[in-house]
């Protein structure tokens, strides 16, 4: 670090290269965190993770449990002299909401006052925080994989990936489902994300491997289908559906990068590809870079990704943390596709993770029933005992 600071103070390189070095290894140093642990409590596959973007606070978790639990990350309690441990703020007990398990949850984008669910019982279900109660609720009539709200907080709509062939867009001011896009057939759709520069920008994804770009002022207008070139097809049939396909299998996420002006996509097909979409996130399907990813789905449904933010200390590109079925979370430079680090902690495969803005925090969930908390080990302060335990380590690992 003193070398590329020497660097720096040569004017060798610009301070937006010698931000974006210190940002990349402080990813690389990302480990198990020494200090805190989330307490166990599902006691099924965690199956989505989701912090609140007003406060960077409290963390939602759900599972195939059908359990939904409330974590204020800000809170824990030591435990015998070891790490300090974060136990849920609240919960709604697995039977008494959702009764399949919980696919996705999500944050109401200006106001975590509220959070919504979906799930295999065919339900979207919107709760009250403070009391954890239900407020509303959608049935959708078939499973729900995936549902998403506007990070721009501009409409009140709900987007929601079912295994029908429609997209449905539920509005929680008229409690009631207001408008469905024909997407995708096969299968029905599996991923959805909005833009966070245009609020009426709509990405889909779907079991028919198809990437499609929408426009909801516009109905049944799909303004962008995304699919792969020759050059970064070479191994897969050049046949006119695989050409036209974003990915050679289902979908499994979709996701909008704020910096690059980027979608990015991954699915079972074992590859995530980047995607250009304008500024105004309303053209361009023009694919920028992928990458290989280990297949990351415990069985069917989507799986959940995270990006870092420019909050953190990402200037030029951004970083993407990648669940991964063999137990492992993948950090991946976004615009080079490039692995950062492979960070090893779950003992069954990773279904979710979600990285903590302006705290360096990732914390992930797996088919082990875990959620882990990862940081810079530089950015926490041990105890005597801790001190001792990690100096006893290092001293066994000397000796093998």
């Amino acid at each position: 670090m003193n070398r590329i600071t020497r660097r720096r103070e040569r004017g060798a390189i610009s301070a937006t290269d010698l931000s974006q070095e210190v940002s990349t290894r402080v990813l690389k140093s990302l480990a198990l965190a020494e200090t805190k642990r989330v307490a166990r409590i599902h006691t099924a596959p965690v199956r989505s993770l989701a912090i609140d973007p007003v406060q960077n606070r409290y963390l939602l978790s759900t599972g195939s449990d059908m359990s939904i639990q409330l974590f204020d990350l800000e809170t824990s309690e030591r435990v015998s002299g070891g790490p300090h441990q974060i136990a849920p703020l609240s919960h709604v007990a697995a039977g008494s909401g959702h009764t399949r398990l919980v696919s996705a949850v999500e944050w109401y984008p200006v106001d975590s006052g509220m959070f919504s669910t979906s799930s295999f019982d065919h339900t979207l279900r919107v709760w009250d925080t403070a009391t954890m109660a239900e407020a509303c609720q959608f049935d959708l009539e078939s499973r729900i994989y995936c549902h998403r709200m506007s990070p721009t907080g501009a409409h009140a709509l709900i987007a929601a990936a079912n295994e029908s062939a429609y997209v449905r867009l539920c509005d929680l001011r008229m409690a009631s489902a207001v408008q469905q896009l024909f997407a995708h057939q096969g299968g029905g759709g599996t991923a959805v994300a909005w833009s966070p520069h245009q609020p009426y920008a709509l990405a889909t994804g779907g079991a028919d491997g198809m990437l499609k770009l929408w426009d909801i002022r516009q109905s049944g207008s799909c303004i962008a289908t995304f699919g792969q070139s020759p050059q970064f097809s070479q191994t897969e049939s050049k046949d006119m559906d695989s050409v036209m396909a974003a990915h050679a299998g289902s979908i499994k996420s979709i996701q909008f990068s704020k910096l690059a002006n980027a979608i990015v996509s991954s699915g079972s097909d074992k590859h995530a590809r980047v995607w250009r979409a304008d500024a105004d996130g309303l053209s361009s399907s023009a694919l920028l870079a992928e990458f290989l990813v280990e297949s990351n789905s415990p069985e069917e449904g989507t799986v959940e990704p995270s990006l870092t933010s420019a909050d953190d200390g990402t200037v030029m590109s951004e970083a993407i943390f990648y669940p991964s079925g063999n137990g492992t979370i993948s950090a991946i430079e976004l615009t080079t596709g490039r692995c950062i680090a492979v960070l090893h902690g779950h003992f069954a495969p990773v279904t979710c993770v979600e990285w903590r803005t302006r705290h360096m925090e990732l914390y992930s969930g797996g088919a082990d029933s875990n959620i882990l908390v990862w940081c810079p080990p530089a950015a926490e302060i041990l105890s005597d005992e801790q001190v001792a335990s990690r100096a006893d380590s290092w001293s066994d690992s000397e000796g093998n």
